[in-house]
């Protein structure tokens, strides 16, 4: 008969639960906790086919130490876990936990990085007040957001604007080799989410963060299919550069720019036509998934269009829907008269839209030193979050 759990016996401890099935989050092959690879921790077994002669070598364990723990051919103990497709790192979370997903999208240059980078620092510094804590998954798989944060938080001196983010290669992107051709495949951001309530599970948030070049038509294709994420969405965090718009600078009285007007209704319409396209649906079908406008640098235009972000949305206690109905109505009807293409674009493919005011850096980007002050930039991230089944915004409709 087995001998009973206790600290001292660590093979002996409850098997963990596990979720049924998954997704990839780089590749979006189903599986099976059981059909995840392990990574090699030896360094002479350096070198996979699939992800490539700089990675450590995936395999199916054979072996395991007495705590259960995998060991590799040269017998290291190895606890990290890949796609047995693309071969890409999973955080363990994702099998334990069910996921939510949530994309962000926007034009090139519209401030995803700077607001997303933003968003996660203020989700982190203020979990108490916003009611919902954000945990790096697996924190060496986050560099890159790291680096982010740093840039725009963690220095009184030097730039605070990012690098442009690329749209192939860097940290955000992978090369693997499936089936003899190269695929490009997005790196994600995997975190733990816990909200206030103790009777709502925690689940792992999977974000997504593309160049925006990756949202032009023709941009996505079975080589590089870094946007198929959109298939599988609960919420999307759609990013609008209203400065970019000559429209909208119109509309609160800023001057013309220098710079070439962006369509970003058809970013959008591309975006509704490959999620329709991803879950099969007909094309002049209004879409279920929440979508949530992110309308940015609000700093230069909010006071204009009389737009407050004062009041605290998500508040512990608080009625967001009480608090964000002015904002998305202000928004609203500035969208109306700075650019009604695009209010046609998101009426006529989605049945759920909330618009929200924000800045990821509080102030003009032009000039790259300044102190960073961000205003709301969780709250689009905080209600994509939300509209879940349970969620604070479950049933709001604006």
């Amino acid at each position: 008969m087995a001998a009973p759990a206790t600290a001292s016996n660590p093979l002996m401890h409850p098997v963990r639960d596990l979720v049924g099935r998954l997704h990839c989050p780089s590749c979006w092959h189903a599986l099976r906790p059981a059909d995840a690879l392990f990574i090699a921790e030896d360094p002479r077994l350096l070198g996979d086919p699939v992800a490539g002669a700089d990675e450590a070598l995936r395999f199916l364990p054979s072996r395991f130490d007495l705590t259960g723990a995998a060991l590799d051919p040269e017998g290291a103990r190895c606890t990290r876990l890949a796609c047995p497709r693309c071969r890409r790192e999973i955080p363990r979370s994702m099998l334990e936990l069910p996921a939510t997903i949530v994309s962000v999208v926007g034009a090139p240059g519209a401030g995803k990085s700077h607001l997303l980078a933003s968003a996660i620092w203020s989700m982190r510094r203020d979990a108490d007040r916003l009611g919902l804590q954000v945990i790096d998954a697996e924190p060496r798989l986050h560099a890159r957001l790291h680096a982010w944060e740093n840039r725009l938080f963690g220095s009184a001196e030097g730039p605070r604007r990012l690098e442009k983010t690329e749209t192939s290669g860097g940290q955000g992107y992978a090369s693997v080799r499936i089936e003899g051709r190269t695929e490009v495949v997005p790196a994600p951001f995997v975190f733990t989410l816990r909200r206030a309530a103790e009777t709502t599970p925690a689940t792992s948030l999977v974000l997504y963060d593309n160049a925006g070049e990756h949202f032009l038509p023709g941009a996505d294709d079975a080589l590089r299919p870094v946007t198929r994420h959109l298939g599988r969405s609960e919420a999307i965090v759609f990013v609008l550069d209203p400065t970019q718009d000559p429209g909208f600078r119109a509309a609160v009285g800023l001057p013309p720019s220098t710079q070439p007007p962006v369509r970003q209704d058809l970013v959008l319409s591309e975006m509704a036509a490959r999620i329709r396209h991803h879950r099969g649906r007909r094309t002049d079908e209004r879409l279920d998934v929440p979508l949530v406008i992110a309308m940015a640098k609000a700093d230069l235009w909010a006071a204009t269009a009389h737009v407050s972000m004062l009041s605290d949305p998500f508040a512990v206690g608080g009625d967001p829907v009480a608090a964000l109905r002015p904002g998305h109505q202000a928004c609203l009807a500035l969208a109306r008269r700075g650019s009604p293409e695009f209010v046609a674009a998101f009426e006529s493919a989605f049945e759920r839209v909330l618009l929200v005011p924000c800045s990821g850096l509080g102030r003009d980007a032009a000039p790259p030193e300044g102190p960073v002050t961000p205003r709301w930039a969780a709250v689009p991230f905080v209600a994509a979050c939300e509209f879940g089944e349970g969620g604070r915004l479950g049933s709001f409709k604006p």
